[in-house]
């Protein structure tokens, strides 16, 4: 039977989410696991996530014989995963579904502050330094619609087109352990290799006034490149996938 999942993992248990000779990977992982049942199946993600990104929400997609009942296939699965990876959710797909090329929209949240805090929550929350928050907020806005991000990705050769289209951006803080980080939101049809990580240390440059508007602007608009260097991954999370 064809099934997918909606998955959690500790990226920083990881490095990054597709197979990697050599490193220890989510998908290996995963694979590893399902060996022990004896069920010798490749599993295909909904996007690769860079080493030290998380996920709450993640899509993979997977195939295991008939006979396994699903209630007691999930309990000893995620017995098996613990700690680093969790499946929130199971269910049966069609022949044909892929979680990467069917998605329509993918969601991604980073949570940051400018601190060092709890030392238990370093590796899932990025320490940055940035200025201005009003700044910050007018730096995502600048982000949404359809454009050629080829200045906020990171080279691949895999990669056909680097346009892609932003649908929204969000802002807001929480609370955490008693402390206030700040969460930025992006969600789009799809991400470039480390986009959001570069688009977030070009918007935490631009509120420092290390860069001005116009060369954020300039960037996103692909006349020229400005600033190249990406954010923390620890902060990043895939919370949604949707089709």
């Amino acid at each position: 039977m064809i099934l997918a999942a909606k998955i959690a993992y500790d990226g920083s248990k990881f490095f990054g989410f597709a197979r990697q000779n050599g490193y220890r990977s989510v998908v290996q992982r995963i694979e590893e696991v399902l060996q022990t049942f004896g069920i010798m199946c490749n599993v295909v993600g909904a996007g690769r996530t860079d080493k030290g990104v998380h996920a709450t929400g993640q899509v993979i997609r997977m195939e295991i014989p008939d006979f396994w009942q699903i209630e007691r296939f999930l309990k000893l699965f995620n017995q098996k995963l613990y700690p680093d990876i969790f499946v929130r959710k199971i269910w049966h797909v069609k022949e044909g579904f892929h979680p990467r090329f069917q998605a329509k929209k993918r969601e991604y949240r980073y949570i940051f502050g400018k601190f060092y805090g709890n030392v238990w929550l370093s590796p899932y929350i990025s320490k940055e330094n940035f200025g201005n928050v009003e700044k910050i907020k007018q730096g995502l806005e600048l982000f949404v619609g359809k454009k050629d991000f080829k200045f906020f990705s990171k080279t691949c050769k895999e990669i056909k087109s680097t346009e892609r289209e932003i649908y929204k951006t969000y802002f807001y803080t929480h609370q955490i352990f008693g402390q206030k980080y700040y969460i930025a939101g992006f969600q789009a049809n799809g991400f470039l290799y480390s986009q959001i990580r570069l688009m977030m240390g070009a918007i935490l440059a631009y509120s420092l006034d290390q860069i001005s508007l116009q060369d954020l602007q300039d960037q996103i608009q692909g006349v020229r490149r400005v600033y190249s260097y990406p954010a923390s991954p620890n902060g990043l999370y895939l919370t949604k996938v949707i089709y």
